[in-house]
């Protein structure tokens, strides 16, 4: 079985494409180290991932909203958003970047179901990058900033960008002329009963799939909309999981613990489109 290191290394190899964050030219093996023809030197820690930040960010989410995901994941709470996602991309051999990739399980699942194709996942988060280095799939876990992509044109085929800002200028540079943008978003009733609890409104749809039309044009789409029954305990981790509470103290959220709702809403678009 290859380390964590090693993983990293053969993405990298295989996928292609991951270039110098402070001068945009190719990197190469040298070691354990990524080094470009300038000598500028990327360093791969001991849990096999890259952080390419040219600064140290605050971080905006806590480690335990994505510990809390993965446990909501491994619930199969988000299984029909895969499904979507796989029928979407297109029947070849793929390359993707899961923009924004949290702890990684939209990728790990791809990546698994198909081992022909290469990715790599990118976040902002340290924790989340730590926690997707976990996954046993083979990819490429990487801190850097979605608005500075450290790979070259056209490294792409496809783009996941999950319940994510989109960066639609920088997604359409790193995906190949035919490359599609796969764009998921919350319809209105998306996790209603927490919003409801919370004595807060539906989300405000329009907004973004203006904007993603305004980008892309959309070829492909579904809705998907159901309520999915959930145990306490998922409640407690569905309510910790999305941003949407990161504004609570502990103490709040174990209030909301104590009103679980015997089911909750997964309301969410999923479009595949090409960048303009």
């Amino acid at each position: 079985m290859l380390s964590k290191k090693e993983k990293l290394f053969a993405a990298v190899e295989a996928l292609g494409g991951l270039v110098c964050p402070t001068c945009g030219r190719p990197v190469s093996r040298r070691g354990d180290s990524l080094v470009c023809p300038n000598s500028h030197c990327l360093n791969v820690n001991r849990r096999g991932t890259l952080n390419v930040l040219s600064e140290a960010r605050q971080e905006d989410y806590r480690s335990d909203l994505f510990e809390a995901r993965s446990r909501v994941f491994a619930a199969g709470f988000f299984d029909p958003v895969a499904e979507a996602i796989e029928t979407l991309l297109t029947e070849k051999d793929h390359r993707l970047l899961d923009a924004g990739c949290g702890e990684g399980w939209y990728l790990n699942r791809l990546l698994t179901v198909h081992p022909d194709w290469t990715g790599a996942g990118v976040d902002i988060s340290r924790d989340a990058i730590r926690l997707a280095s976990d996954q046993p799939c083979t990819a490429l876990w990487c801190v850097a900033d979605l608005r500075r992509l450290p790979f070259a044109d056209g490294t792409f085929t496809a783009v996941l960008d999950i319940l994510t800002p989109a960066g639609y200028d920088e997604f359409s540079r790193v995906l190949t002329p035919d490359g599609l943008l796969i764009k998921v978003y919350p319809g209105s009733e998306y996790l209603k009963e927490i919003r409801v609890t919370r004595g807060l409104p539906l989300y405000a749809e329009g907004e973004v799939e203006t904007y993603l039309r305004a980008k892309a044009r959309v070829v492909s789409e579904c809705h998907i909309h159901q309520e999915t029954a959930i145990t306490p305990e998922l409640w407690c981790d569905l309510i910790r999981m999305t941003p949407m509470n990161r504004d609570l103290t502990e103490e709040k959220l174990h209030a909301l613990d104590k009103v679980p709702a015997p089911a909750v809403t997964v309301d969410l678009h999923v479009a595949a489109a090409v960048p303009e």
